[in-house]
């Protein structure tokens, strides 16, 4: 074998094992991007649903703000009935009123939910790691907020007692909406709920036998006696 020929077998021998190494390299880097992404994936999520979450509450606050609008009286969504004592008997929710008042709340949750879409949120990657000297820095990565389905919308009502034969009647307005939340190596589904104390009145002497109320189930019935 002659010394040209040695030259070019011990050149592809090298080239060989450059090629291996680079391979490997590639496959540490790729097993390392894998590992880091499983382990932060749930941390960037949680901190992206958090301040998402948050951004989401406020939305739903402004939309009942909004439709509440100078505020509504407690006369406008229960009708009360006094027995022959001159003691509340009976509450009954006007429905026709609570269902205008529901829908223009919906409405604007929707509209408001539908502009927060175009805003995006950032998450610092050594906020997302948890450490505490790192919290602010470390690249930012992009959070996307996307509304998902229609605002459901409901009434809650409960009983507080207030002091002696009294008892204060509440009624919330309660908004609830679905937001997808987009990172670039994935994306998350969450419900975000907000109430708002929509009115409220004292009622003097014993809690009314009877209540019509707006949809209400029993766990969402807070009777004092």
């Amino acid at each position: 074998m002659t010394a040209g020929q040695m030259k070019k077998i011990s050149a592809r021998v090298r080239r060989r094992r450059r090629l291996r190494r680079l391979l490997l390299a590639v496959l540490l880097l790729l097993a390392v991007f894998l590992l880091a992404d499983r382990n932060v994936k749930p941390l960037v999520f949680s901190l992206a649903e958090a301040r998402s979450a948050a951004m989401a509450s406020r939305v739903l606050s402004g939309a009942m703000a909004e439709a509440l609008g100078d505020g509504v009286g407690y006369d406008e969504l229960m009708n009360v009935r006094m027995d022959e004592k001159g003691q509340v008997a009976l509450l009954s929710a006007n429905t026709v009123r609570m269902n205008l008042l529901a829908d223009r709340a919906g409405e604007a949750a929707l509209r408001r939910l539908e502009n927060m879409s175009s805003e995006r949120v950032s998450v610092p990657l050594g906020a997302a790691l948890g450490l505490t000297l790192l919290a602010g820095s470390g690249p930012l990565i992009p959070v996307s907020i996307v509304p998902v389905g229609s605002i459901g919308t409901n009434f809650v009502t409960e009983f507080e007692a207030c002091g002696i034969n009294q008892t204060r009647h509440k009624v919330y307005l309660q908004l609830t909406a679905s937001i997808r939340i987009v990172i670039p190596t994935g994306a998350k589904t969450t419900q975000v709920t907000a109430n708002m104390l929509v009115a409220e009145s004292i009622i003097v002497g014993a809690v009314p036998e009877g209540f019509v109320g707006y949809d209400l189930t029993e766990e969402e019935l807070n009777l004092v006696p």
